[in-house]
């Protein structure tokens, strides 16, 4: 007779085989694509959101969307709201993206300088080069022209 504590080991023993073997058999697969040149490359990307100190419109959600998908939405409580406007920069994604162009658009929604609700839309064009690791900040600082803030998207290299 087998006790059942025996059998529990010996079970998640071949389970964890199977899985070492299922890897080995994806990096076999991946290797043989990035060879053929079938896919493109896959690099990171990471994007962070910054404000002035001094700025009147107060940060509350950015929703961050690339070639058209959405791929994140961000809250930003009283606490981060205070840690952004001391000079902090809170990340709002981080992911793969193919190398080559694509494109970036961030919706920011906050209160403006009047007190009332106030959404702002931009969008840039982005290009991820081959073998490197994309970081890209959005600045939000105070306009002189307009009571818009004006949104910056800088590269980081």
């Amino acid at each position: 007779m087998v006790c059942a504590a025996t059998e529990a080991p010996q079970e998640l023993d071949a389970a964890l085989q199977q899985v070492k073997r299922d890897m080995l058999g994806l990096e076999e697969k991946i290797r043989q694509m990035e060879s053929s040149g079938s896919q493109s490359r896959l690099e990171t990307l990471s994007v962070y959101v910054s404000v002035d100190e001094d700025i009147s419109f107060r940060l509350e959600k950015v929703r961050l969307k690339l070639d058209g998908k959405t791929v994140s939405e961000s809250v930003f409580y009283a606490t981060q709201q205070q840690a952004l406007k001391q000079g902090g920069a809170s990340p709002v994604y981080q992911g793969t993206l193919m190398q080559g162009k694509h494109r970036l658009e961030a919706t920011f929604i906050g209160t403006g300088k009047n007190g009332k609700r106030a959404e702002y839309h931009e969008q840039w064009r982005l290009t991820q080069p081959p073998g490197r690791h994309g970081m890209v900040e959005l600045h939000l600082g105070n306009s002189t022209f307009r009571q818009a803030p004006a949104i910056d998207m800088r590269v980081v290299d």
